[in-house]
């Protein structure tokens, strides 16, 4: 029961931080001040810290050491990809050019770990 609650917890945070960088991506592309301001880029730290907090709380449930799992590795794989490419898209990147590759490559590692977490395997989209 708790692992369903927080497993829901979990995906429902996943989503919310991946549309607020959509969202934030989809502002700067269109130049609007909103997405450079300070709720946007304060809020997705919110997100993400209750987003990671939840993972820990699925891995002590299930008792899972990230480093003994390989699609949890993976998935740490996936996530450490997704935040540099993240970064890139919103902070790095200097034209639409940039900023368009940077956010493809964000949502690859995005819909990686998505697959990895629902096949529990490290190989994607298997």
């Amino acid at each position: 029961m708790i692992y369903t609650a927080l497993k829901t917890l979990h995906v429902s945070l996943a989503v919310l931080s991946f549309s607020g960088f959509l969202l934030r991506t989809g502002g700067q592309f269109a130049g609007q001040a909103w997405a450079s301001g300070k709720a946007a880029r304060t809020l997705p730290h919110i997100f993400d810290t209750a987003l990671l907090i939840s993972a820990l709380f699925l891995l002590y449930v299930h008792q899972w050491l990230p480093l003994e799992q390989p699609w949890l590795k993976a998935k740490m794989g996936g996530l450490l990809l997704y935040i540099f490419f993240g970064a890139a898209t919103l902070r790095v990147a200097r034209d639409n050019g940039q900023r368009l590759l940077a956010a493809v490559c964000a949502c690859t590692a995005f819909a990686y770990m998505v697959s990895v977490a629902i096949s529990k395997s490290p190989l994607p989209f298997g």
